[in-house]
């Protein structure tokens, strides 16, 4: 998401800077009122804020004003024109305490985007509409993560209306996105409703009286053309081949043809013009296109291979839906993109917390209630499992990370809704960037990594404050990460005099490492230095207490245990550890 900010005070300059450097999956621009831009060398919003705002309109996914929510709302009233096309818009109080999802809440983005600038700011996050307030399905939301466009919006209003107020809706889809339907929704098969959504590539498609068509974009259209055949000419062509097939415009994702078009000058005005995806194939990869094709003598004689349209929309798109349509300069056919015309599926990669379902995060909860497939380690599973029933399970034991990766994109390739679960944060020793690392083959399915809490601030809730001024993290399992690096981590965040959290202490395997650890550590810290332990953080049996390091290299722990060792600040404090940030009180 391209993201521009804007800030009119001294105090909005640094927060600023803190947001762009924050929001770093994001490209993000900041900007500032000259007098104080020249201050903190942010570029000056200029030549004026109107003509500022029109151009960010035009060139930018997402808007943040940090000031005065009248400067946003004047700013940007010249230009609202669509919730379909205007970008997300949102507004920040220079002191950071609120931040306003103002405009293109869920299709534009703008409801998540607030919660992003929130976590990073400490802010309240400000969502005002109705479906998000009161938890219900949105439409918009769902059509934007499935990569559909709405064909009737009103329709997508009156639904939303009808939702909020409690009452029901029909569901049918022409993909396999079975298992994803809220409560609301009332399938096909069962008592037609007289409104209903519809998932499908026709808008003839109406199972309903007042039909809401969602147009997944799944389809690839291979074109084959003359030399300098004009825009005009292919795209009459094409909208030809769609029709016959029965297929929206607004289904196609992306068109295909031979390399020798790659510039061709008419295929690319039409890409260009609904926004589609170009791919182009040599002869040698168009040959491996498996089916039947007509064949054509002069497009052999011309190109080396004998069919362009058709191959290319089988290689690029998966299966052939419609055959080559046209004669003269043009032709086209359909073939059908993504996962053999299935809807793009989405895998939460999702931090569970501790343990307790109550430490667990909304936005965790929220997700595995909408997947279809849980999977994880089996002691994960096994903690979730009587809060989320009704959801298919599936396991692997420890040490079998790669291969549950690859099952959850198996899982995911079938057109379910899976959620990847994860101990304490996803991203920390957890399973989120494996599933990067492996995503690559499997490019038509998403990652969403859900954070969740994780056992260094789980357990220093329990102890304290141990972990309120710098901190190293370190793990003790030399599985992945050879011995002599982790000795050179521990004796160098000691010298640091870094305040160290341990995971995976010890084990049967590794019954001496936290001794070997404690000795390494004794070379910078004093032995009397606060530590401490919990095990069993966030659930049944969790205990917890303080000790020196001295005590701390003679005593057991377990892979269930996390060990905090405090800097030479740290002190007890009412039976509890804590580490001074150094304010001034006295």
């Amino acid at each position: 998401m391209k993201i521009a900010i804007a800030s009119f005070t001294r105090n909005g300059c640094v927060w600023n800077q803190k947001l762009c450097a924050a929001l770093k999956k994001h490209s993000c621009e900041g900007y500032a009122l000259e007098k104080y831009g020249k201050e903190a060398g942010i570029p000056a919003i200029a030549p004026s804020l109107p003509a500022w705002t029109e151009r960010m309109f035009q060139e930018m996914d997402a808007i943040l004003f940090i000031g005065a929510c009248g400067i946003a709302v004047r700013s940007i009233a010249p230009y609202v024109k669509s919730k379909k096309t205007d970008p997300a818009v949102l507004c920040m109080d220079e002191q950071g305490k609120f931040v306003i999802s103002l405009l293109s809440g869920h299709i534009g983005g703008a409801n998540e985007l607030t919660e992003e600038v929130a976590a990073v700011t400490g802010a309240v996050p400000v969502i005002t509409t109705a479906t998000d307030v009161n938890h219900k399905f949105a439409v918009d939301v769902f059509a934007v993560k499935n990569h559909c466009e709405i064909c009737e919006m009103e329709l997508a209003k009156e639904a939303a209306a009808l939702l909020v107020d409690g009452k029901t809706v029909g569901f049918c889809s022409r993909f396999p996105v079975e298992g994803t339907k809220p409560e609301e929704m009332i399938p096909e098969e069962a008592a037609k409703p007289s409104m209903g959504i519809c998932i499908t590539t026709s808008e003839e498609d109406s199972p309903y009286e007042r039909t809401l068509h969602l147009i997944p974009k799944v389809i690839t259209v291979g074109i084959g053309c003359k030399k300098n055949t004009p825009a005009g000419r292919i795209e009459e062509k094409v909208l030809a081949a769609l029709a016959a097939a029965g297929i929206s415009p607004k289904a196609v994702r992306q068109a295909a043809s031979i390399d020798l078009k790659a510039q061709e000058p008419g295929i690319l005005q039409l890409v260009e013009k609904y926004g589609w995806q170009y791919r182009t194939f040599s002869a040698e990869e168009l040959e491996t296109a498996e089916g039947e094709f007509t064949p054509s003598p002069f497009v052999k004689k011309i190109t080396g291979i004998d069919n362009v349209c058709e191959r290319s929309a089988v290689l690029a798109g998966g299966r052939l839906i419609k055959k080559k349509k046209g004669s003269g300069r043009c032709n086209s056919c359909t073939g059908c993109g993504g996962l053999e015309g299935s809807i793009l599926s989405t895998i939460f990669v999702v931090g569970i917390g501790p343990g307790a379902y109550e430490k667990m995060t909304i936005e965790a909860a929220d997700a595995l209630r909408n997947c279809d497939v849980i999977i994880g380690y089996t002691v994960y599973v096994d903690l979730v499992k009587e809060h989320f029933a009704g959801k298919e399970f599936l396991t692997t034991p420890m040490r079998k990370e790669v291969e549950r990766c690859r099952l959850a994109f198996e899982t995911a390739a079938e057109g379910k809704q899976v959620a990847m679960i994860c101990s304490g944060d996803a991203g920390v020793y957890g399973m989120a960037g494996l599933m990067y690392e492996l995503s690559e083959e499997w490019p038509d399915i998403e990652i969403k990594v859900i954070p969740g809490v994780t056992a260094a601030t789980g357990g220093a809730a329990v102890l304290g404050a141990p972990l309120i001024h710098d901190f190293a993290l370190i793990s003790l399992s030399d599985l992945l990460t050879p011995w002599e690096k982790i000795e050179k981590r521990l004796l160098l965040a000691s010298e640091a005099d870094f305040v160290i959290c341990l995971y995976n202490p010890g084990s049967h395997k590794r019954a001496d490492y936290l001794e070997k650890a404690c000795d390494l550590m004794l070379r910078y810290k004093a032995p009397e230095t606060v530590c401490g332990i919990v095990s069993q953080i966030g659930r049944d049996g969790e205990t917890s207490r303080t000790m020196t390091l001295a005590e701390l290299r003679n005593t057991k722990v377990d892979m269930f245990t996390t060990v905090f060792i405090g800097n030479s600040q740290t002190k007890e404090i009412r039976d509890h550890m804590v580490t001074p940030r150094g304010y001034r009180y006295e």
